[in-house]
């Protein structure tokens, strides 16, 4: 059975075991019902690596993959073969941005092409964010979106967060008020590289992929243990479900 999400301009649909004509049929369906929506493609593959990319087919409508999306008062550019988008997270970015005060300086790692970090930025109005992604293209989608929404508090910073005291040069002392942990669906916590930027008080919004949250939760404690760190949970919330019976949770926490 189809499933689409609605990136402004373009839906991507994922299908189930339709053949070509009917998967046509869907796509002209999508367009009649949503106005906005000119180009339609289909998901060819799966979220794939650190890069989160995927593949797209085009099936009606314009022949075009550079999305143009609204979420929040924000605007956004990227290509959707090139960059990841979830408009699913929309809700996640509205809420984490009502926990950022003005004061706050935040780090956002696995940024993408920014929209948590201008969602927070732009909604929370935030002393700065620093904005973490290591794929060069939704880093440079980052810039243009940072520009397109007249903020100047978010830099935009392309790199490895493995490679975090590299890449953030002169902030290598800074300690920061809030850290989103927005981590793709791979088996490093990435954890490890965040405690020397954490001070007493920061809150960590990390994302975890399991069945259950006890999962996520063992390899926070697990992790803050082996880096001497004391955190006190804040809150567990499933934030969206990925596959039959696995979902992504976002664990709050913060260091004491």
């Amino acid at each position: 059975m189809a499933s689409y999400d609605l990136l402004g301009n373009i839906a991507i649909v994922k299908f189930g075991k339709e053949k070509l004509k009917e998967k046509k049929k869907i796509a002209l369906k999508i367009l009649k019902e949503h106005k906005a929506i000119r180009t339609v493609l289909e998901k060819s593959e799966k979220v794939k690596g650190r890069l989160r990319k995927i593949k797209t087919r085009h099936l009606a409508g314009e022949k075009n993959k550079i999305a143009e999306y609204k979420e929040n008062s924000c605007k956004f550019i990227f290509d959707v073969d090139e960059t990841y988008f979830s408009p699913r997270l929309s809700g996640e970015r509205k809420e984490v941005s009502e926990m950022i005060n003005k004061k706050d300086s935040v780090l956002v790692l696995f940024a993408g092409v920014a929209p948590f970090s201008i969602v927070i930025a732009k909604l929370s109005k935030c002393r700065k964010v620093v904005s973490v992604e290591i794929n060069r293209k939704a880093s440079e989608y980052a810039e243009k979106n940072v520009k397109l929404n007249k903020l100047d508090n978010v830099e935009v910073i392309q790199g490895d967060v493995k490679k975090l005291d590299k890449i953030l040069k002169g902030k290598k002392k800074e300690k920061f008020d809030k850290i989103i942990m927005a981590r793709p669906q791979l088996k490093e916590t990435f954890l490890s590289y965040i405690w020397k930027y954490c001070k007493r008080g920061t809150e960590v919004y990390y994302y975890g992929f399991a069945d259950y949250p006890r999962e996520v939760l063992k390899e926070i404690y697990e992790e803050s243990k082996k880096a001497r760190k004391k955190i006190k949970i804040l809150k567990v919330k499933k934030a969206g479900e990925i596959a039959p019976y696995r979902f992504r949770w976002r664990v709050d926490f913060k260091v004491s």
